[in-house]
């Protein structure tokens, strides 16, 4: 590899970690070294199969669009051999797929080659994973006409010398993204006086500050079990899983999901929960997380709202009002609509008038607007 565009790649590569424009640079510099038809950065989702893009050069929009479905064929060899060949450090070649198979034609009897490389004027491949973890790869690929040479030893040699150090840009970005993509600085969680954690779709904890270690230590209706959040009860833990995940479920919220949930300690108190959403930061290279908050209020007695002071400060009916002060003990519309002896459809149209009143779109959101402090000049009829 030439010295010049080695010193200008090893800058690209390491300042493609910072800024993730300089891929692009990244990819010029690839085709002044390896000269390609195309160059290709992305992640494959093996499950679900899909393809994330990140710096694409060649392949237009239109062969982007198809590509998920003829990659994924059962046909596609490569995909046959992604656990031997979707490693880092193994650099892939059509030279190197059709030794492992002893075929030397089955890329080119498949959908992906004709229906998808040759198309597009592409024949030979080579390629690197950078990064992989469980279902998740991140390919770095070149790909050549057929009236270009195939890839030969000595640019095998040095892509792979070279994906090394795309290996170590990738993982300083990776390490940076996660240290700053934390949906809530660890330091403000920290801060809070009451039990707070933050929790993946699954329950698993990512954060939880030291009100909430100290409650889940106690037992008390609320445990830390290999490291995800767990009720003591069966029953309980059904609904606190149902709870976190319709707080961390993409999409518009459901209006049925519950808002919160109403754990019974040893020594007769309560421990009330709620999940909220948290919006992350935005990713370039790690899959998005949804994340949930957590937070856990011990008491006495259940979540008390006064149906007087929603009237007063929300413009609430004495109906909508019922309506709300069900949901914050923990009930769910359906059981709320039981409670006051009226339909499931009457008690959906309270709800959506109450969202449109106080500004929210989940229970969870209406839970915790409530549930929080309450300024003198909030849309009161008398404030000026």
């Amino acid at each position: 590899m030439g010295d010049a565009i080695q010193e200008e790649l090893t800058d690209a590569v390491f300042r493609a970690a910072l800024e993730p424009d300089a891929w692009v640079d990244v990819m010029r510099l690839m085709n002044d070294r390896f000269p390609s038809a195309a160059q290709t950065f992305y992640f494959l989702h093996r499950e679900p199969r899909r393809v994330r893009p990140v710096c694409l050069t060649g392949v237009g929009p239109r062969w982007v669009a198809t590509f998920d479905a003829l990659y994924f064929a059962p046909d596609n060899p490569w995909i046959r051999l992604t656990g031997r060949l979707h490693r880092p450090g193994v650099v892939r070649t059509n030279e190197r797929l059709a030794r492992l198979l002893n075929d030397g034609d089955a890329l080119y009897r498949s959908s992906y080659y004709n229906e998808w490389m040759r198309p597009q004027g592409f024949k030979y491949t080579i390629g690197n994973t950078l990064l992989a973890d469980q279902d998740i790869v991140a390919n770095i690929t070149l790909l050549r006409a057929p009236d270009m040479p195939t890839f030969g030893d000595a640019e095998v040699r040095d892509f792979g010398l070279l994906s090394r150090r795309l290996t170590r840009s990738l993982q300083m970005a990776v390490r940076l993204e996660r240290a700053e993509s934390r949906p809530l600085p660890a330091l403000v969680v920290d801060a809070l006086p009451h039990a707070v954690a933050l929790v993946d779709a699954h329950g698993r904890v990512v954060h939880a500050n030291a009100a909430m270690e100290a409650l889940v230590r106690e037992h008390n209706g609320l445990a830390l079990r290999h490291g995800s959040l767990q009720a003591d009860q069966p029953a309980d833990q059904a609904q606190l899983r149902a709870m976190i995940a319709a707080a961390t479920r993409p999409g518009p919220a459901d209006i049925d999901a519950p808002a919160s949930l109403v754990l019974r300690g040893r020594g007769g108190g309560t421990l009330t929960l709620h999940a909220v959403p948290v919006a992350g930061a935005i990713r370039r290279y790690l899959p998005a997380m949804p994340i949930a908050l957590v937070t856990a209020t011990a008491g006495s007695s259940e979540p008390h709202v006064s149906t007087e002071s929603l009237r007063c400060l929300h413009g609430c009916t004495r109906s909508e009002a019922r309506l709300v002060s069900h949901l914050v003990t923990g009930r769910d519309l359906r059981s709320a609509a039981r409670a006051m002896g009226i339909t499931y459809g009457t008690a959906r149209v309270y709800l959506k008038l109450v969202f449109e009143k106080l500004g929210v779109h989940s229970q969870a959101q209406l839970v915790a607007r409530v549930l929080g402090p309450h300024p003198a000049s909030a849309s009161s009829p008398a404030a000026g």
